[in-house]
């Protein structure tokens, strides 16, 4: 707890980890060990409650639940196993769970279970009869009855299912088992083979129609052909229409042609003389390559004999004349290249005019015949869809003929039932489940037991008040053996109190006292004795502590004076005050001479006075407790707690009642409140919180 906003204060710690234990994660070694908690605290509650509803549950469960059990085990084949290529019309349920699932959730259903109570006749066996006035109502019965002793079930994830029907009979019970089993067989072989049959039916009867309808749209469309004079060229064209394909590709190919020969002609005619050197690789010639080599030759020849022997010599005339020559030869090459290139051209152009000439008086006597060919189309097509649906149910017909009965069923009996020579369950497995319903119960009854107990005993369940901590566990300490000691002694539980307090804040020095008042719910909870130890704990650590009673104390002498003389200004502070030599602190004894109980003891407290009073004895003292009355009892108890500046709430362990607990902190209404466990029973505690029962005990060894 935080120090008050005025005033000295001092710092709480808790003993052990009574608050600190609350944030302790749930862990499942903190789940086990307060399991274990609860089971050693009312061991002998779930062990009596146990013991008397497992002889309760074995005794009943060896009268009634004597049952022979017979399990008649079903195979469902994955594999797809076929004599033929083709399936049936049902093919094979293969690796479908759910389709497995399915068969077990049929042979559960009532018409299923009332088909095995007809092929057995189970309506008139002793075992399995039901009861009803009309045979109506009998099978009815019986159906019921049957349901209630048949588990049909899968086994986890395999393809297995477990037939098995639970009887007073083990010989009935093995016998209804196998007849839900090859029930269960016969259903299934039925259905396939029953479909296909249907199916064969029902195509023969749609064939008989369908050739028909093949056979007229046949002869429609070739009296159509006939009538339109059209004449299939093979793969589904006519003769027209090939025609008029293979003329659009001579037609691409004779204008492929005639670019090119239109490209070289442009070429060679703007080249002009030039042209020797610049023609593509498909138009050079020979010629005039051989010409222009010579050319250089000659040409280099006459450059040489021109600075050898000057250019008038004879030699370099007779060169020049040569060069002369053979310019005119590749003149008269390149003109003839030119030549030829445009005759190609021209040819090649007749060429194509003539096939686009073709092409389209082909294309329009195509024109001409075009709404008839889409008829045609429209009639070969219907005709080819109905020849193609008759094939189909043709060849599916005569398929089924072949395949039905011939294929082997996916579902077989793997084990059958056997009358069982033991009732089930065994006695072993009877008290086995009579032991752990027993236990379920003895736990329950503790737990209803623990859930109805209304005392406090730990930390958390303080905790769960709100806004209150729980600071430490006080033992029971021994009273004195006399008895007028122990009616104005306290017992001493200083040897504790180290952990509710760890020392006073020294104040400075305009500093005031701090106050803390100690209280509880009803009397008898030990609070003057918290409140008697801790201003002698304080004391001893060199305090000035003044410990105020405020409630009528059981003394056997009275002081001379006390805080009623004070509060009714019958007498000053400090001649009430009393010094406690033994223990170090000053006392504010209750009551006195002057005050009797006639006087209104809350009308009192609750005055201006005892205001001034603690404003003067804060200024006095450095720590001023209050042994406060019982809150639920006292009408001055919420006035003293909001004059404090603590709040030190006292319960007895184990006695005090929860909501007496928060009913007093809700009328208190105390910002700051610790509460402290007194009379802790170490024993018992050891069995709530083993860890606060060690601190104790270490404490009790040291003290």
């Amino acid at each position: 707890m935080t120090q008050a906003a005025t005033g000295r204060g001092f710092s709480w710690a808790a003993s052990g980890k009574p608050s600190g234990s609350l944030a302790e994660p749930m862990t499942p070694g903190v789940l086990a060990r307060s399991f274990l908690l609860f089971v050693r605290r009312n061991l002998r509650l779930i062990a009596l409650v146990a013991l008397a509803v497992a002889a309760l549950a074995f005794g009943l469960a060896a009268i009634f639940l004597r049952q022979y059990s017979a399990t008649t085990v079903v195979m469902i084949d994955p594999r797809a196993t076929r004599v033929t290529e083709k399936a049936g019309v049902l093919a094979n349920i293969g690796s479908d769970f759910n389709a497995i699932e399915s068969i077990v959730q049929v042979a559960k259903s009532d018409g299923f279970v009332g088909g095995v109570v007809d092929q057995l006749d189970l309506a008139h066996n002793p075992v399995f009869a039901g009861k009803g006035a009309t045979p109506a109502l009998l099978r009815q019965s019986t159906i019921q009855k049957l349901s209630a002793h048949l588990t049909v079930a899968r086994r986890g994830a395999t393809y297995v299912i477990d037939v098995t029907v639970k009887s007073p009979s083990a010989e009935e019970s093995a016998k209804v088992a196998n007849g839900v089993a090859q029930r269960i067989l016969d259903d299934q072989a039925s259905l396939r083979s029953g479909l296909s049959a249907l199916t064969a039916r029902e195509i023969e009867k749609r064939l008989t129609e369908l050739r028909v309808r093949v056979n007229r749209a046949e002869r429609a469309v070739a009296e159509f052909k006939a009538q339109i004079k059209v004449t299939d060229a093979g793969q589904g064209n006519t003769l027209l229409e090939r025609r008029i394909v293979e003329l659009n590709q001579q037609m691409v190919l004779a204008a492929s042609r005639t670019a090119e020969a239109r490209a070289r002609y442009d070429l060679l005619r703007k080249a002009g003389a030039s042209a020797g050197d610049n023609l593509p690789q498909d138009v050079q010639s020979s010629v005039l390559s051989g010409l222009r080599a010579e050319y250089a030759r000659l040409s280099r020849q006459a450059a040489d004999q021109a600075t050898v022997l000057g250019p008038r010599h004879p030699e370099a005339i007779s060169l020049k004349a040569q060069i002369g020559d053979i310019r005119q030869q590749i003149a008269a090459e390149i003109a003839r290249l030119i030549s030829a290139a445009r005759s190609d051209f021209r040819e090649e152009e007749q060429r194509e005019a003539e096939l686009t000439r073709q092409l389209r008086a082909t294309q329009a006597e195509s024109g001409e015949l075009g709404p008839q060919m889409v008829r045609l189309t429209e009639l070969e097509r219907e005709a080819k869809a109905e020849r193609e649906v008759f094939e189909e149910l043709l060849s599916r017909q005569r398929e089924l003929a072949q395949v039905n009965g011939l294929e082997p069923s996916d579902v077989r009996i793997v084990s059958p039932a056997v009358p069982p020579t033991s009732p089930a369950p065994g006695k072993v497995i009877l008290a086995m489940a009579s032991m752990g319903l027993g236990l379920a119960a003895g736990l329950a009854a503790a737990g209803l037991h623990e859930t109805r107990s209304t005392t406090l005993r730990t930390s958390a369940q303080a905790a769960s008040l709100g806004g209150v901590e729980a600071l430490v566990f006080l033992p029971m300490a021994p009273a004195p053996p006399d008895a007028a000691r122990r009616a104005i002694e306290a017992p001493d539980v200083t040897a504790w109190l180290s952990e509710v307090c760890r020392g006073v804040i020294q104040p400075g020095a305009d500093a005031d006292g701090a106050v803390v008042l100690v209280s509880s719910s009803v009397r008898g909870e030990g609070r003057s004795t918290v409140a008697i130890n801790l201003a002698a704990f304080l004391a001893r650590g060199g305090d000035r502590v003044l410990l105020i009673e405020a409630d009528r104390a059981e003394h056997v002498k009275k002081p001379p004076h006390g805080l009623l003389d004070v509060l009714a200004a019958r007498e000053n502070l400090t001649s009430a005050l009393i010094e406690q030599p033994t223990d170090g602190y000053t006392l504010l004894p209750f009551g006195g001479r002057d005050a009797g109980d006639g006087a209104d003891i809350g009308a009192l407290m609750r005055g201006a006075t005892l205001r001034a009073l603690l404003k003067v004895a804060r200024r006095w003292f450095d720590v001023i407790i209050i042994d406060g009355p019982p809150a639920l009892e006292a009408p001055q108890a919420p006035f003293l707690a909001e004059q404090a500046d603590r709040l030190l709430f006292v319960v007895e362990w184990d006695k005090t009642h929860r909501s007496d607990v928060g009913m007093a902190l809700d009328r208190l209404d105390a910002v700051e409140a610790a509460v402290v466990f007194n009379k802790t029973d170490t024993a018992r505690l050891r069995l709530y919180d083993p860890e606060q029962a060690r601190v104790l005990e270490s404490r009790k060894r040291a003290a």
